[in-house]
């Protein structure tokens, strides 16, 4: 039985497991990590850290199961009607990586050979296809911008920097950006983004919302976005969006289904395309973009 149920989010192990010098983990990891999504990004000190994240569900051992929680999903503590009803409660756990770099495609790769390999039966343990990635594989150069990582017998992947430039580096997508709202809502974006309003990125589909939302504040390069930006944002610190200053803030589209947004924010629903009506005293219009 898999069934909503309030429960505490903490780390269960992490690598290093003491904290390294200019970058520290940032106490609001395990929040990020199950925000209802996939991928989390914060910032300790004031400088960015990209983060992968791949969440999946996994069995509670009997006996950490509470009264509480048995009352809650309403599990029977009779043994031999539990044994026949086979009733079981999963936790959700997420791995996740933490960067500078977003390199996200190869995250996932290897996030999801780890997966792979810890329900295996492998005779290796998972800590050393750890530590072999974190110290062994060397970071793409000039030299070598393509690096090749073989985890055990699955599919290698790549760690890939095709740019060595002075521009700055980000998660964006911008075929992501146009697959999804196209070349007329983008260009809305770029508006409202320039005109500083504020915005609330929305999928059910939680992988898209970072590299859109960085796709939007790249997009006005020389400038940069200054206010809030919270590409993907938990569901508990929704409260952000009562805020009086303009945002970019992404969240899974399930908090709809708990509360609604404020009159003044513009919901862009990467599922549907679609953009929700905005009352402003300028309205959008093509002929505010210069010839």
């Amino acid at each position: 039985q898999i069934s909503k149920l309030q429960n505490i989010i903490e780390i269960l192990s992490r690598y290093p497991q003491q904290d390294v010098a200019g970058f520290p983990l940032p106490e609001q990891v395990p929040r990020f990590c199950l925000p209802m999504g996939a991928i989390v990004e914060c910032w300790p000190q004031g400088q960015k850290v990209y983060g992968a994240g791949v969440t999946f569900f996994e069995e509670l051992p009997e006996d950490q199961v509470t009264q509480e929680m048995k009352d809650h999903l309403k599990i029977s503590t009779n043994d031999e009607e539990l044994a026949e009803l086979r009733q079981i409660v999963y936790s959700n756990k997420c791995i996740c990586v933490l960067s500078h770099w977003p390199f996200f495609e190869a995250f996932k790769k290897f996030l999801s050979s780890l997966y792979r390999i810890s329900v295996s039966t492998q005779p290796i343990p998972l800590e050393r296809y750890i530590s072999h990635f974190m110290l062994n594989v060397p970071f793409p150069s000039p030299q070598r911008p393509r690096i090749l990582v073989q985890m055990n017998l699955y599919e290698p992947f790549e760690i890939c920097q095709r740019y060595f430039t002075s521009l700055p580096v980000s998660g964006a997508s911008f075929s992501a950006l146009l697959r999804w709202l196209g070349p007329e809502n983008s260009i809305k974006l770029f508006y409202y983004v320039l005109t500083e309003h504020k915005l609330l990125i929305h999928s059910l589909r939680a992988a898209l919302l970072t590299s859109v939302a960085e796709a939007l504040v790249s997009i006005i390069f020389p400038f940069s976005w200054q206010c809030p930006f919270i590409p993907l944002c938990p569901v508990a610190l929704s409260d952000v969006l009562n805020a009086p200053c303009p945002f970019i803030v992404g969240i899974d589209s399930r908090y709809f289904d708990l509360c609604d947004p404020p009159d003044d924010v513009i919901c862009v629903d990467l599922d549907t395309n679609m953009i929700s009506p905005i009352y402003d005293r300028h309205p959008f219009s093509w002929k505010l973009f210069p010839k």
